[in-house]
């Protein structure tokens, strides 16, 4: 039995608007392409107010049609907007808090970003403390994923196919003298990326910047990559006295668990021993493990017997 409420809200719906979503929801029941016919069937509407239904869908690019089965699949609007609800529901609410006091304790400019194509799309940015700006970055700006430290970050944790696949046309355009122009480079570079679990972007889109970034993992792989940013000479004091590489792949690793990605974030982890140090802490410095579980098996043999 309904509710009032129920009752009430009825009234303000719209039946073209509800047989539209009920067509698209078809799609989430089978994992092939579908005819208007199947379509039609499986909703349980005609197949001449189903066809046009689709064709209202598609030029609005929520359905697509190929030309060669004539069969429907869900279109690229569906997956744009599915990643905007991520997008303002997910990494951006839980990576904030982190990225405050990121750019707190070390004054810089903190983005997070995610992989569009062969690009970076700047979902945040928290600008750094000092005066003057030189940043260029922008909030729903976009970048080059190859030649800045978040894209080589996303781009370092894509398949050999994958990776392939989004530079198989694109020139990799020259930026500054620091720039890497060839795939056969990039590639290199990021093999080391993986095996550090940070990259750096030495003045490679932008001149006089220096950029470290990590990747952000959930559940189901690589999501997102943060970064922090600025002149290269506090930069460099950063990573030489702050330990800001240590800092910046923990924080990574808060956000990663809360994905989902708490495997991805120990395996990072081992690979933290490859971040410089600072020189004040010396030998005694002790890695932490980025997921909190503990250390190494070396780290931990240390612990206990100091215990």
């Amino acid at each position: 039995m309904q509710s009032k409420k129920q009752a009430a809200d009825k009234r303000y719906h719209i039946r073209a608007v509800e047989r539209a979503l009920t067509l698209l929801r078809a799609f989430l029941e089978c994992d092939t392409d579908l005819s208007a016919t199947e379509i039609s069937k499986q909703i349980h509407l005609d197949l001449s107010t189903t066809f046009r239904m689709l064709v209202t869908l598609q030029v609005q690019g929520l359905v697509e049609q190929d030309s060669t089965t004539g069969k429907y699949r869900l279109g690229v609007t569906c997956l744009e907007l599915g990643s905007r609800f991520l997008k303002s529901n997910d990494i951006r609410k839980r990576a904030l808090g982190v990225m405050d006091t990121l750019r707190n304790e070390f004054g810089e400019t903190v983005h997070l970003t995610v992989l569009d194509g062969s690009e970076v799309v700047y979902l945040e940015k928290v600008a750094g403390l000092h005066p003057i700006g030189f940043i260029s970055s922008r909030v729903g700006g976009r970048a080059p994923a190859y030649c800045t430290g978040v894209g080589k970050a996303l781009l370092a944790f894509l398949s050999d196919e994958e990776l392939q696949k989004r530079f198989l046309s694109i020139k990799l355009t020259r930026y500054t003298d620091s720039t890497i122009t060839d795939v056969k480079s990039l590639r290199a570079e990021l093999a080391e990326v993986r095996r550090k679990g940070f990259a750096i972007d030495q003045e490679e889109h932008e001149v006089g910047v220096k950029c470290v970034a990590v990747p952000i993992f959930d559940h189901k792989g690589i999501a997102a990559a943060m970064s922090v940013s600025g002149p290269i000479e506090r930069m460099d004091q950063h990573t030489r006295e702050g330990g800001l590489i240590e800092k910046l792949q923990q924080a990574a690793a808060e956000i990663s668990v809360q994905m989902g990605g708490r495997q991805a974030a120990d395996q990072l982890g081992e690979r933290q021993s490859l971040a410089p140090t600072s020189a004040s802490n010396g030998a005694v410095t002790k890695r932490r493990r980025l997921s909190g579980k503990a250390a190494d098996r070396n780290e931990q043999a240390s612990i206990k017997a100091a215990r």
